[in-house]
């Protein structure tokens, strides 16, 4: 993530000092820059940070518990798992979905049945950052409970079962997605168009798009972050279309999640906008 102007990627410093800007707590702005460079921090330093970091899932501070579970998840930590099914029972919601979250990303299949159960659950939180999880995992176990999410009340619920039911791609999901195509809500719509294009072999990313040129910020940054969840390289390409473009909502949600992301694509197209090598 270097390149984007925060003082945190000056010079390398110890897991104990990154870990220590998550206390700073905070989910917009500066404060959350910051804290998405630590977590980049962490992440270079690899299995240093595993020790230090899975202490820390005990840490009082619920800003400090999430995204010590965050940069555990970005590691590819294995030795975190069962910590990290443990952290599903957090008090605190947003340390429950960072958990979840991260065990998407190490890929460890144990954690799908804990995962499914945590859809049950009446804390929107909980569905969200199971379904993230479940979907970077192509767990086809979980695709007949995904499939009920798609009729949540809840447009950021249905928006994330989409994008998950897209990434297993399973075939029977095709006929509830297709229905979900002309949701209400047009990220829903759109993240459904894109996840019949994905099960068919060619994700449509047409919804999305449009919706990242829209002047509805709802709309625009809840596609951003679909963007974001699908993570592709197609996905980044439309995040740095709107992050050159001249919608400020746009370049603003677009610059957050890419960092977010903290892929090589995600970085080049940062470093390009600051006008960095």
């Amino acid at each position: 993530m270097c390149g984007i102007g925060s003082p945190v990627y000056a010079q390398e410093k110890t897991a104990e000092e990154y870990i220590a800007v998550f206390a700073g707590g905070g989910e917009a702005g500066p404060v959350m820059e910051a804290q998405l460079a630590a977590i980049h921090g962490l992440v270079a330093l690899g299995e240093k940070a595993v020790t230090p970091l899975l202490e820390t899932l005990k840490h009082e501070n619920k800003y400090v518990r999430a995204n010590a579970a965050t940069a555990l998840g970005r590691i590819g930590a294995t030795a975190a798992v069962d910590p990290l099914i443990a952290s599903l029972e957090d008090k605190e919601a947003a340390v429950r979905a960072a958990a979840a979250e991260a065990l998407g990303h190490i890929g460890e299949e144990r954690a799908i049945q804990p995962l499914i159960a945590q859809l049950g659950k009446e804390e929107e939180m909980d569905k969200r950052g199971a379904t993230v999880a479940l979907g970077a995992l192509k767990a086809k176990g979980a695709v007949q409970a995904l499939l009920g999410l798609l009729s949540s009340e809840s447009w950021e619920v249905r928006w994330r079962a989409a994008v998950a039911l897209g990434e297993i791609g399973d075939q029977q999901a095709l006929t509830p997605l297709g229905g979900r195509t002309s949701d209400t809500d047009p990220v829903v719509a759109a993240c459904a168009v894109w996840a019949v294009g994905a099960i068919g072999g060619k994700p449509d990313f047409s919804g999305l798009t449009s919706n990242m040129n829209g002047k509805e910020a709802q709309v625009v940054w809840g596609s951003a972050w679909a963007l974001g969840v699908i993570g592709s390289e197609e996905a980044v390409k439309v995040l740095a279309g709107g992050l050159a473009g001249e919608n400020e909502t746009a370049r603003t949600a677009s610059k957050t999640v890419l960092q977010w992301l903290d892929t090589p694509g995600a970085l080049e197209a940062l470093n390009k906008a600051a006008g960095n090598k």
